[in-house]
């Protein structure tokens, strides 16, 4: 599939921006260029960065609205480093040993390191983001309390069912936030007037209902050796997301009583894994989820038409809507 150029253009400065905000000799500094990709774990230079959405949206609705990209750079790196920040402790509490197809950093440095990392990863981000301005930088820090509330929610979903709606309060937060922030800080640092603003965070949040939805489909059936994580791992760690709340909605008593007791075990068994998988696909489970990503990306492109971006910059964010409603990792 080929990569939207909004995730092309900026690569090179987000990349170049990570590398100098990230540099330093101590262990927790190489940690943290491990985890964004820019080195492996003994400090050799590679290319594994990852898609960098949030950051390239950023820059791209600066530009869109008539301001030098670059002068959106500070934010950006901000935005990307409390997303990796997230990322690091999510690895922890979720116990997943890879990361991008990659060991995660508490598997090479252990759980308290990984933690100061993750730690030192949110100031670099916030003293980054302050460079911004105090307008800007106080729209990514409160993303980064809802994104982290997100998370507390998203855990405790894990010992309890629960319905759509607590579902999309839950991906609003722990996706959505920083989604939306990355449109919201575009349009701050741009000036643009309320109205833009609103349409912008808009697009956001109809852009991060999206991307969770599609990452829940992938958390089920995705492919192990592209996402860098087993089948079925939103399954085997219990996770209440959308497809497991569709069939327990959907499934009639029988097929309740299974789910409870399969997601009641300590741990989920393989074979339980399967047929969970397997009551999922005569359920039709993935198939309502396909059709309500897709109804949202359908929201923010109807937001979009109605923004001040350039006949080129729609044609970006359309290649970018496709992208997400086919991805595979």
């Amino acid at each position: 599939m080929m990569v939207p150029r909004i995730l092309r253009q900026y690569r090179n400065e987000l990349g170049h921006g990570l590398a100098a905000t990230l540099k330093g000799n101590s262990h927790l500094r190489l940690a943290m260029r491990y985890h964004v990709g820019l080195c492996d774990r003994y400090g050799n230079d590679t290319e594994a960065l990852g898609k960098m959405l949030r950051p390239s949206l950023l820059l791209f609705t600066v530009s869109q609205l008539g301001i030098d990209h670059m002068q959106g750079l500070p934010a950006a790196i901000g935005l990307e480093l409390v997303h990796n920040f997230s990322l690091i402790h999510d690895d922890i509490q979720d116990r997943d040993e890879m990361r991008r197809g990659r060991p995660a950093v508490w598997r090479i440095w252990g759980v308290a390191q990984a933690i100061n990392a993750g730690d030192l990863m949110y100031a670099a981000a916030v003293h980054e983001a302050l460079r911004s301005g105090s307008p800007a930088a106080g729209a990514i820090v409160e993303a980064a309390t809802a994104m982290i509330e997100g998370q507390g929610l998203d855990l405790d979903f894990e010992h309890r069912w629960v319905d759509t709606e607590s579902y999309f309060n839950m991906i609003d937060k722990k996706t959505g936030a920083l989604i939306s922030c990355a449109f919201l800080a575009g349009g701050i640092l741009a000036g643009a007037d309320a109205e833009v603003v609103g349409l912008l965070t808009k697009v956001g949040h109809e852009l991060g209902r999206a991307f969770q939805i599609r990452d829940d489909i992938l958390g089920v059936w995705g492919d192990g050796k592209v996402t860098g994580k087993p089948q079925g791992s939103d399954i085997r760690r219990k996770k209440k997301a959308l497809p497991a709340i569709l069939a327990m909605q959907c499934g009639d008593d029988g097929q309740r009583r299974f789910l409870n007791h399969a997601y009641a075990q300590d741990e989920i068994k393989n074979g339980d894994v399967a047929q969970v998988v397997d009551l999922m696909s005569r359920l039709d489970v993935r198939e309502m989820a396909e059709e309500m990503a897709q109804a949202h990306l359908e929201k923010a492109a109807d937001h979009l038409d109605r923004l001040p971006f350039s006949e080129e910059g729609n044609e970006m964010m359309q290649e970018l809507i496709a992208y997400l409603a086919r991805r595979e990792k």
